[in-house]
């Protein structure tokens, strides 16, 4: 936790999560694209083992910007809000993805 940039502590971390989510999730969904049917499924499971990490690596700093951000009085307000607008995303993603089925 010692990183000091122009950009803060946090925002770097929060960048390099969201850029390497992007190429994890980008490589998930095109794998059948890019292997063959016998050869995605394998390529397609660690594919999602590193999109999850790399979310969970995406989450972290946002939590502790938070923290860093809010006085102590909105530490769990905030982190209400936090979980709540997670929650959101999560239905939203889940929606969208029915439209498909």
């Amino acid at each position: 936790d010692g990183l000091t940039s122009k950009w803060g502590r946090r925002r770097p971390v929060i960048l390099a999560g969201l850029v390497s989510t992007w190429i994890a999730g980008m490589l998930f969904s095109s794998a059948e694209h890019l292997f063959s049917e016998d050869i995605a499924l394998y390529f397609a499971a660690p594919m999602y083992w590193v999109m999850d990490v790399t979310i969970n690596i995406l989450q972290t700093p946002h939590r502790a910007l938070v923290a860093d951000l809010a006085s102590e009085s909105q530490q769990v307000p905030m982190q209400v809000v936090f979980v709540f607008f997670m929650a959101v995303g999560n239905f939203i993603g889940f929606s969208i993805m029915q439209i498909y089925t």
